[in-house]
């Protein structure tokens, strides 16, 4: 039995050491140090392997960022095994190979990431094949050099695809045409583009199909020549063609709008990017966008943009579109002569530009009525210096105007705007006070971040009123917006505020006041705890973040946690009934020594005045006699302790006449 003995020991003892190591493994895991609810940032942790599932509710994984060089078959196991997996990012790794069984029992994923790793290829093959239901992928990066039929079998159903390959070397053409129709690619081919323009063709001819919107990004194009691929996306039907942080000379620009001229494209846009003057020259064609609908040129630079007359066609644009954006493109004027033919304008975004007084004046054709299809104008953040309403009288569709963040040192006591105008922004604007220059007809009004000191213009269609960043000291008289639903009046000087004044509001809902100095009285205090929780009026940001500026001995402290003592909430009422206990306790103690001092021998028999020496006869009788009475110390026993001596002065006397 003894060697039977020993190898159950034997046997134990690894079973033990198995466990310890098993428990070490699992307690010196990678974990992620950011996990919530539903979703896990695990990006920037420097992780080396896939950390275990945190939860059961994850939906989001997000792995981006890290020191990942290789993934395990079963690291996502635990994962599949949860309610689902939706979105995993695994960009920015090291990830040099790439295998289909990670994604085994990812059934549910709908976004993957793949960008910015060291792999050259896609795997063996039908790596995106178990993710029956993904919708948005991202793939390549600086290593990648060839992309395979078979690396896409079984992947369909795709709305969106980013592809980078700027080192793309072999493409077979119809890899990603088994995808599907896809409506949005973000193609990053910069390298391509300047060493193999057939490439870039065969991947147009894959991805493009109709209604497809394709972006241009991190590209450089210095050559016209660059721009005849696009052909192949017009041609198979894209109706949407961006351009963002590129370069692009100014011949590639004008060949560009050649090849899409006369296309059912409808939308078009350049955003962060560079346009440069080259020596190449292309002539421009005739220009026929009857079916664009909306362009977008946002914070491009242009060197010495008055010396480029060839973008002058940019104007010519503007006459057949519906909506325009010119952001950040140090646009200065828009001649007369051209905004007269942009009759279809519906939306007009010219905002962070140099746009001046006579030049705005210029652009509306000082007010004879031009842009009368206008709804919608920004004119924010341009270098404005005064309020000129009549060049917006005769626009009789327009309804939003958004001045904001230009400087207005004063307004207009009167002003002709057009009836239709619901919206109003003149935030930022340095305004002192504000006049009846204000539109009447206006739903929204936003003057956030001024100077204003006092607000009591009447507005009565007026619904949402943003005045947070001024110094108003009092919220605004209620009667005078009966409309009004939301308030914004945060970061201003009010001390308080009451029901009262919210009752002067009949329609207020909403109402933002945080960041105030307020004056943490008992009435104000108790509003705050208890009768604005029960309010119609429903307060955002929450109630922390109402902090007490006064008095100092709750300064700082949140209004919701302020608790005050009676003496400070009712300090007249308090001192009334201190002084009424005081002399409700005088009288009572006057009424127990008068009870006790003189009530007590108070019946006939001790008197005063010629008394005096009998009671003082019968007393030192009473004291030679053989009763002996002791004063009580405990006031219970005082009237036993009278009777008594009543009772022993009796005696003495009946003794006195048996004497006789």
């Amino acid at each position: 039995n003894f060697p039977i003995m020993q190898k159950k020991k034997k046997v134990m003892k690894f079973l033990v050491f198995v466990l310890l190591v098993s428990q070490c493994s699992a307690l010196t895991s990678q974990q992620c140090h950011h996990c919530e609810q539903t979703s896990c940032d695990c990006s920037s942790q420097n992780l080396r392997e896939v950390p275990a599932a945190a939860s059961k509710l994850i939906t989001e994984l997000d792995l981006s960022l890290n020191a990942l060089e290789t993934i395990m078959k079963d690291d996502f196991l635990s994962y599949a095994a949860l309610r689902a997996l939706f979105k995993l990012d695994l960009s920015s790794n090291q990830l040099e190979t790439l295998s289909s069984g990670w994604f085994q029992n990812l059934t549910s994923l709908h976004y993957l990431n793949l960008l910015g790793n060291k792999y050259s290829t896609l795997g063996q093959g039908n790596l995106f094949l178990p993710l029956r239901s993904l919708k948005t992928l991202h793939f390549g990066g600086p290593f990648l050099q060839s992309v395979s039929k078979r690396d896409f079998s079984g992947l369909f159903g795709l709305e969106e695809l980013v592809f980078e390959g700027n080192h793309l070397q072999v493409f077979n053409r119809g890899s990603l045409r088994q995808i599907g129709p896809i409506s949005h690619v973000t193609l990053r081919l910069s390298g391509v583009f300047h060493r193999d323009l057939a490439v870039v063709r065969a991947i147009l001819l894959d991805v493009v199909h109709p209604n497809t919107t394709v972006t241009f990004t991190d590209t450089q194009f210095n050559k016209s020549l660059q721009m005849f691929p696009l052909h192949v996306a017009i041609e198979r039907g894209a109706t949407g063609l961006s351009f963002k942080n590129v370069n692009m000379s100014v011949s590639a620009c004008v060949q560009l709008v050649n090849i899409f001229s006369g296309s059912d494209l409808t939308f078009f846009a350049i955003e962060d990017s560079h346009i440069f003057k080259n020596e190449e020259e292309v002539r421009l064609h005739h220009i026929n966008l009857t079916s664009l609908d909306v362009i977008v040129f946002k914070n491009i630079d242009i060197n010495v943009f008055y010396r480029v007359p060839e973008l002058h066609f940019m104007q010519n644009i503007l006459t057949v579109v519906r909506r325009a954006s010119m952001i950040n493109t140090m646009l200065f004027v828009i001649p007369c002569q051209s905004t007269i033919h942009f009759s279809d304008l519906e939306f007009l975004d010219i905002s962070d530009n140099i746009i001046g007084d006579l030049t705005l004046m210029e652009m509306m054709c000082y007010g004879i009525g031009v842009l009368l299809n206008l709804r919608t104008l920004n004119i924010s953040k341009n270098i404005l210096s005064s309020i000129n309403s009549k060049l917006f009288t005769r626009l009789e569709k327009l309804e939003n105007l958004d001045m904001s963040r230009n400087s207005f040192d004063s307004m207009p006591s009167t002003c002709s705007w057009p009836a239709s105008l619901k919206f109003l922004n003149l935030s930022s604007t340095s305004l002192p006070e504000v006049t009846s220059c204000l539109p009447q007809s206006l739903q929204i009004l936003d003057l956030s971040r001024n100077k204003l000191t006092v607000f009591s213009i009447e507005l009565p269609l007026l619904k949402e009123l943003y005045i947070s960043g001024n110094k108003l000291g009092n919220l605004p008289d209620g009667h005078l917006y009966v409309s009004l639903a939301v308030l914004s009046i945060q970061d201003n000087n009010l001390a308080k505020f009451s029901s009262k004044n919210l009752h002067d509001y009949q329609s207020l809902r909403v109402l933002e006041a945080a960041g105030n100095p307020y004056v943490c009285s008992c009435d104000f205090v108790g509003f705050v705890t208890n009768d604005l929780m029960n309010h119609k009026t429903v307060v955002r940001h929450d109630l922390k973040s109402y902090i007490c500026d006064s008095p100092n001995a709750v300064r700082g402290e949140r209004v919701s946690d302020v608790k005050l003592s009676v003496f400070e909430c009712r300090t007249a009422l308090a001192i009334s009934l201190l002084c009424l206990g005081i002399l409700v306790l005088c009288v009572l103690i006057a009424g127990l020594c008068y009870k006790f001092s003189v009530v007590g021998l108070n019946e006939g028999d001790l008197g005063g005045g010629k008394c005096d020496n009998f009671v003082k006869i019968r007393l030192r009788k009473a004291m030679n006699s053989r009763t002996y009475l002791e004063s009580p110390h405990d006031e219970d026993h005082i009237p036993a302790f009278w009777q008594s001596l009543r009772t022993a002065m009796k005696t003495s006397e009946i003794d006195n006449k048996d004497n006789l």
